[in-house]
């Protein structure tokens, strides 16, 4: 098909410009997958880090929580720069700064300047995630849509388990700095592309909400902080979520007398969008618990090398693989409504299945391993439904002069269900622990038994947030999108 990719779509008489999967999906795919990998990469460098800049693992934790505080709080508003300047421009900014930020985290001296970097780098990652796949539900054909989010999903799974596997290799074999220095010619190569094959977008040119922007940053940045530290035993963490309620009151306000604000209340309002942000959000937070204590398990219960427990975390990105094409074919065709129920069902169901496991082997048998891993297998495919068919919901729901942002609050969505998965899992788990082990043994049948029935525990309760999800999610009705909101 030829077209002048100098012109905007409304400059064509024609019909809208229409770019096959293959193409358009490649090419974005590499800005995705960098800074969704980001996020997890430094996990299994941290104590290299710490010890190659003389500090301590209290410090070199905001490496990791800069990263993902940022992005939470800027996805947003990345969202508003692709639909107010051309989604195209700010995919290629948010490349640039992620790939100059890159180096700056390759080459810092103090932890000071690496935290500083990682922020840079998430200034960048937030407007990549948000207009990502803004720009592959703008050009794909409509009826394709579903497969198109099914493999973006895909590509954040993959991403996100891929960096400590990568990030492992590259700080043993290379140094610590590699893992950031990766992504430079990458992301070189991915501006060039974006620009040589994706056209640009419309440009609204509209006033910005500054006011909007400046207490969406203050309400999702208090607010995630404040559960981080809250759940850690630091009383400061009230003092952030009272700061995020307030700041939160005051956006909304300020987004209802906006002429152009940055997310409109009235995005919210719809039943669709709604659902499909919480229910995305509750969802990955119950994945993620599952992603983020199975390692130590492996690694702390059954004495797993690292190398041996990188291979079994390879397990739920490929089942997502696996499952991706046909999630995406089911969302094409099944009410999303019914879809995303099965898929919240059944992540509750096999992470319940774990639970019972747990307590069912509560000694310790390594053999429960290979139990483990199909069950994982098939949580992972259950997510892949539920996030194909929930995405395709959603962006099917949203205004055509709003699609980045509401692209940006399933990444926002994303995002918190990876922070509060992580800590509340973490926090649960000691929880448990405490109480199954109040001799606090370090080793022996009890301590092991302890170990396994506070997994099992923490499971169960997770599983219930997913079987959540699918009630709410069922509560979206029926779902398939309006003629005139079509592209």
């Amino acid at each position: 098909m030829d077209m002048d990719l100098n012109k905007t779509p409304e400059d064509l008489p024609s019909k809208p410009i229409i770019i096959p999967i293959r193409m358009i999906m490649p090419i974005t795919a590499i800005g995705t997958f960098m800074s969704a990998m980001d996020g997890s990469i430094v996990n299994v460098s941290l104590v290299t880090i710490a010890n190659a800049l003389n500090t301590d693992m209290e410090g070199v934790r905001w490496v990791t929580i800069i990263y993902l505080l940022m992005i939470s709080s800027l996805i947003g508003i990345g969202g508003s720069l692709g639909d107010n300047y051309g989604r195209k421009k700010i995919f290629q900014l948010g490349m640039l700064l992620f790939a100059f930020g890159s180096i700056i985290c390759a080459f810092s001296p103090t932890l000071e300047v690496l935290v500083l970097s990682r922020a840079l780098q998430a200034i960048g990652a937030a407007g990549l995630m948000a207009n990502g796949l803004a720009l592959v539900i703008t050009y794909v054909d409509p009826s394709v849509r579903g497969r198109a989010i099914g493999i973006n999903s895909l590509v954040v799974a993959t991403a996100l388990s891929t960096g400590p596997v990568l990030g492992g290799i590259l700080t043993e074999y290379v140094g610590w700095p590699s893992i950031f220095l990766i992504n430079v010619p990458v992301g070189l190569i991915g501006i060039l592309l974006v620009q040589r094959f994706i056209p640009e977008t419309t440009e609204k040119r509209v006033k910005l909400d500054y006011g909007g922007m400046i207490t969406f940053i203050i309400t999702t940045f208090s607010l995630v902080q404040g559960i981080l530290t809250l759940f850690k035993g630091e009383l400061i963490g009230v003092i952030f979520i009272v700061i995020a309620v307030i700041s939160g009151l005051i956006f909304v306000y300020i987004e209802n007398n906006h002429s152009t604000p940055m997310i409109s209340v009235r995005i919210m309002q719809d039943r669709t969008i709604l659902i499909g942000v919480i229910s995305s959000f509750l969802c990955y937070m119950v994945y993620y618990c599952v992603v983020f204590l199975l390692p130590f398990y492996y690694q702390d219960a059954l004495s797993f090398k690292q190398s041996q427990t990188g291979i079994l975390m390879v397990i739920p990105p490929l089942a997502m693989a696996i499952m991706g094409p046909f999630a995406g074919f089911f969302a094409e065709r099944i009410e999303a409504r019914r879809s995303t129920s099965l898929g919240a069902v059944s992540l509750s169901f096999f992470v319940m299945s774990l639970a019972i496991l747990f307590n069912i082997f509560p000694v310790g048998l390594r053999e429960i391993v290979f139990v483990l891993v199909p069950l994982v297998a098939f949580s992972a495919g259950s997510l892949t439904t539920f996030t194909v068919s929930n995405g395709t919901s959603v962006m099917n729901a949203a205004p055509k002069s709003d699609v980045s942002i509401v692209s940006g609050l399933i990444g926002l969505s994303r995002n918190i269900g990876f922070a509060l998965g992580t800590t509340l899992s973490s926090s649960f788990f000691t929880l448990f622990f405490t109480i199954n082990n109040p001799d606090n043994l370090t080793s022996g049948v009890k301590y092991f038994s302890s170990y396994y029935v506070s997994l099992g525990q923490t499971f169960l309760l997770f599983s219930l947030f997913a079987l959540i999800s699918a009630i709410i999610s069922y509560l979206r009705g029926s779902t398939r999108k309006k003629e005139e909101l079509m592209t």
